[in-house]
């Protein structure tokens, strides 16, 4: 797993849609920027791993930020994504590694290591058991990458 720099994959930010709608960004690759948008506006991290790309984007949003795991194939047409967080939770991003070449480790919320885990080929999924406390993704059957965290209270 390659650590991308902001030279290769940044962020653009788009004019909020206003309401609940979510922050995003559009994704420029080498200066260039693609049809791809990704939900947040700062980019944390961002990954290449065989034909993947795996971006971790935040709101900038003080005392309620949200983690945005997102993966996208070779062309950067999205095939999965995750929030990590909730209301009223504080977060911040911090990167501790790449572990087993497919995974990288994280600190969010919740004083907890976490781990994203890219799967060769998408896996089952059960909607609303398969993942930890405080993360949320898209009704569906399947996953293309693993969210693994044992988050504690906040105080």
């Amino acid at each position: 797993m390659r650590n991308l720099t902001r030279a290769e994959v940044a962020l653009a930010p788009l004019p909020s849609a206003g309401g609940d709608a979510p922050l995003q960004s559009r994704i420029t690759v080498h200066g260039q920027p693609t049809e791809s948008r990704a939900d947040g506006v700062v980019l944390e991290a961002a990954f290449q791993w065989r034909d993947f790309y795996l971006l971790f984007t935040t709101d900038d949003i003080p005392q309620e930020d949200l983690l945005h795991i997102a993966l996208f194939d070779g062309q950067w047409q999205p095939l999965d994504a995750a929030t990590l967080g909730g209301a009223y939770t504080t977060g911040s991003f911090s990167l501790i590694g790449v572990e087993g070449g497919n995974a990288v480790r994280f600190r969010f919320i919740g004083d907890t290591d976490w781990c994203v885990e890219i799967l060769p080929t998408p896996g089952f999924r059960m909607p609303f058991v398969s993942d930890p406390k405080g993360v949320a993704r898209p009704l569906g059957f399947s996953r293309h990458f693993v969210v693994r965290g044992d988050p504690q209270p906040q105080r």
